[in-house]
């Protein structure tokens, strides 16, 4: 690799890709906690979207703590379609910069981009790529129940989470770790994983995934949280610990739900009850909070004594 940034003594110039809650926290880290190594130019994130049953227009947790900084944002949702001064804009100024770096953005970035920085755009994986490419990594890997997982650092090419390994570290998932807590585990180690690459950028060496190892995931969605309510009773064959597994994947959103009629009446509309805590006890599950559609989040047993529902729980 060329030692371009040895030789001119500069700090790196980033423009940062990412729209999640995690990715808001990484960018904190790097702005508060790296301002000597790296320069962060501008953020690129997902426009506002409508958020809630009043559909309030909200800006993604990265735009947040951009503006918080002072950061120039460009919200583009699709380079592809998408013909704008905004979009052009934000080409003519990453040309300028030696690295873009991508985490949890949720968006395509078109393959005439990802050579304009310098040092191209870097992407990071919270999985052992090639293992679990795609859109969750986190929530698959606490779904099947692995014990292992890890941050990946790849050099972006044109197709899903492909190109060429930068750095990789494993982490030994514990059996009370939840999707918030994975995600900010996982980011703490790829903060770790950036720091040290960008440190020894005249020393890395780039290498190539196992392709015919990849496995994929998708897009999580408010459907993959619905369990029947006779699930709840144990009248199919899910075992406690898959059920156990499924919640800490999909914990907080979609969460573990189901449907129940709250009076005896058949007539009566069915409401969305979503266990919101849950935890397995020497291999029984044991339902601590629910939170019935249109009520507050409450203790299981005070739900229970009200509405004598789930008479023969798990």
């Amino acid at each position: 690799m060329e030692k371009w940034y040895t030789r001119l003594m500069k700090k790196i110039s980033i423009a940062y890709f990412g729209s999640s809650d995690f990715s808001a926290g990484f960018l904190e880290k790097l702005i508060t906690d790296h301002s000597q190594l790296i320069t962060i130019n501008f953020v690129v994130t997902q426009p506002d979207r409508p958020v809630g049953r009043k559909q309030i227009l909200t800006p993604t947790s990265v735009k947040i703590i951009a503006l918080k900084y002072n950061l120039e944002v460009f919200e583009i949702k699709n380079f592809s379609i998408e013909n704008s001064l905004k979009i052009e804009n934000c080409k003519l100024k990453i040309r300028e910069l030696d690295l873009a770096l991508l985490y949890a953005y949720g968006g395509i970035i078109p393959q005439e981009w990802l050579d304009q920085p310098k040092l191209g755009f870097w992407c990071l994986h919270p999985s052992l790529l090639p293992k679990y490419r795609g859109t969750s990594p986190m929530a698959t890997a606490l779904i099947n129940g692995d014990r292992e997982t890890g941050m990946t650092i790849i050099k972006m090419d044109e197709e899903i989470d492909h190109g060429p390994i930068i750095a990789q570290e494993k982490y030994q998932i514990l059996s009370t770790d939840k999707r918030p807590n994975l995600e900010k585990k996982l980011s703490e180690l790829g903060f770790q994983l950036f720091v040290q690459s960008i440190n020894r950028l005249d020393s890395i060496k780039f290498q190539d995934q196992d392709h015919t190892k990849a496995t994929y995931t998708k897009k999580l969605k408010k459907e993959d949280g619905f369990i029947p309510f006779e699930n709840c009773k144990l009248k199919i064959e899910n075992s406690s610990e898959d059920l156990y597994n499924l919640f800490r994947g999909l914990f907080p959103w979609p969460g573990l739900w189901t449907l129940i009629r709250p009076t005896r009446s058949k007539a009566a509309e069915q409401k969305r009850l979503k266990i919101t805590d849950l935890d397995l006890i020497n291999g029984k599950l044991i339902i601590k909070k629910v939170q019935l559609e249109g009520k507050k989040e409450t203790d299981f047993q005070t739900f229970n004594k009200a509405y004598n529902i789930l008479y023969n729980i798990i």
